[in-house]
């Protein structure tokens, strides 16, 4: 899959965490044809048999990801995945490439087009799953998926179909994998130890090793993050809250409070102000650019290429990619990535697991979702095929080594696989460990499981109805006067924090808080 800014933004972490929902037990399966009600799904003992004559069909899918720069060899892996999707279940796909770096407007330019795509990427949150299953842009798949998707039907379990509901109907598809999202910061190592800064283990170090870039290396921009991002990747994770209702990357409104249950507005909570106060003085050094709101850099490739020090964007499992990168490509130049994960600094901030982070949809009018169900059931079956999608072509894009491990020390240049959106069928059993993995990747895991937690409003969607006017001024109110105070760029952070609130009370900002509210504790109550 394509390294690209939303799928490492928003990327799942696939934790191997004890969270029950997706680890898979030694139970035979359940002869009812429905998903186990505990928290497990059963385990199938063969692969399901497709039988009859299929009629050749083309799906068409519609991921997040660049477009891959080697496009012969890119060419040479799709023909032989549809050769082999052709053989068994004659079928091939027709996967169209969607940038990342204006995901937002680009995914909703597909679904509006009208496209008829079988499979295509959905997740809550940064890609509204819930907003677009609720207007009816996906196809229900409650009726097709005992059918034609036995085997994932079985082995995910109730609780995770019920999280990928929207007003009773499913939409998604889940892969067979939990994950996080954790956003962290990257930086270059070697910057840090040539003038001597402080190890980063805290924001104060961040701000430290940014001011340091800044008087001693004019050549190269301290973070060059897209628009709030400084903001919205760090906050959350600051602070000791659960976010509720995400607009996008890692943006609320709301957020609950676990200490006492409450549920708050953003803007009102204390943590907010004082972190407006930081963006500010961070912004006024020049840690960032002042066009940054007009911005669509990843800022880990601005890192990569040289023209930033550090990004705010990271997740550990693009570091495990961009460390060993930095190695092969500059090592020679004596470059060296080093990785905090913001948790880290705050041990009352949250991390969450959830089992639909990546999900795999089928818009309304798609001509083939049957054929699409199967591919995905199929898929989840053969574990060959699976790490075929996940890393590409044996000898090519990989070596397996004699402990069955990924490596990818001795490929050709310009072999590194991302032709394939495998993120749409996470599967847990099947992920193989690389050999050429960040020297801490199992001690940075290891931090993660530990502080991990099931998340609690998985599942859980806003109901808008009766706040739809209110809440749309509120995210436009956001826009236009949360943005520049959040990237630091006014003038008088009391003044504009001020109008912000004011305009947000003047949209209904206590209207729809009594109403998230009020859901919210509804639906807590509902699953003790």
């Amino acid at each position: 899959m394509g390294k690209s800014m939303k799928q490492l933004t928003v990327g799942f972490i696939a934790a191997a965490m004890v969270l029950g929902s997706t680890a898979c037990s030694s139970n035979a399966p359940t002869e009812s044809n429905a998903p186990t009600e505990n928290n497990a799904p059963t385990e199938s003992t063969g692969s399901t048999d497709y039988t009859g004559d299929l009629p050749y069909v083309k799906l068409k899918m519609y991921a997040i990801a660049d477009a891959p720069s080697n496009t012969d060899l890119a060419k040479q892996y799709w023909d032989k995945l549809n050769a082999r999707l052709k053989k068994e279940l004659n079928t091939t796909i027709d996967y169209t490439y969607a940038a990342g770096n204006d995901y937002k407007n680009n995914y909703a330019l597909a679904i509006a087009s009208g496209e008829k795509y079988d499979l295509m990427q959905a997740a809550p949150g940064w890609l509204d799953y819930q907003t677009y299953a609720a207007k009816n842009a996906f196809k229900p798949l409650d009726n097709l998926l005992p059918k034609y998707a036995p085997y994932l039907w079985k082995n995910i379990s109730k609780t995770t179909w019920d999280a990928a509901s929207v007003n009773g109907k499913i939409y998604g598809v889940p892969g067979m994998d939990t994950g996080v999202t954790a956003p962290a910061f990257v930086y270059r190592e070697d910057l840090r130890k040539k003038y001597n800064l402080p190890e980063i283990k805290s924001m104060d170090d961040i701000e430290t090793y940014l001011q340091g870039i800044k008087d001693k290396e004019p050549g190269i921009i301290p973070s060059d993050d897209y628009q709030s991002q400084v903001y919205g990747t760090s906050w959350i994770y600051t602070t000791p809250y659960i976010g509720i209702d995400e607009i996008h990357d890692r943006l609320f409104n709301f957020v609950y409070d676990p200490r006492n249950g409450q549920v708050l507005s953003v803007v009102e909570t204390p943590e907010f102000k004082e972190f407006m106060n930081k963006m500010k003085d961070w912004a006024d050094r020049g840690f960032w650019s002042s066009s940054v709101l007009a911005s669509t850099n990843w800022g880990v490739t601005q890192v990569l290429n040289g023209v930033a020090a550090a990004s705010f964007n990271e997740q550990l499992p693009g570091y495990n990619n961009h460390a060993t990168q930095v190695e092969k490509e500059h090592g020679a130049e004596g470059w060296e990535l080093n990785y905090f994960m913001y948790f880290e600094g705050n041990p009352d901030s949250v991390l969450q697991g959830s089992t639909t982070g990546n999900m795999t949809a089928i818009t309304a009018n798609a001509e083939n979702p049957e054929r699409a169900l199967m591919v995905l059931d199929y898929i989840q079956q053969h574990e060959d095929l699976w790490d075929l999608i996940t890393y590409g072509t044996e000898g090519v894009n990989y070596n397996l080594t004699a402990d069955g491990t990924i490596d990818t020390s001795n490929i050709a240049e310009g072999a590194s696989f991302n032709y394939f959106p495998s993120g749409m069928f996470a599967n847990a059993n099947f992920k193989k460990r690389k050999s050429d993995a960040w020297v801490n990747y199992d001690t940075m895991m290891e931090k993660i499981n530990k502080k991990v937690v099931p998340d609690i409003f998985e599942g859980f969607v806003l109901d808008k109805s009766s706040f739809e006017t209110e809440y749309t001024a509120l995210n436009d109110v956001n826009s236009q006067y949360g943005y520049p105070l959040e990237a630091g760029l006014v003038k008088d952070v009391n003044k504009a924090y001020q109008e912000y609130l004011d305009k947000s009370k003047a949209a209904g900002l206590d209207k729809v808080r009594a109403e998230v509210e009020k859901q919210v504790k509804a639906w807590l109550a509902s699953k003790k």
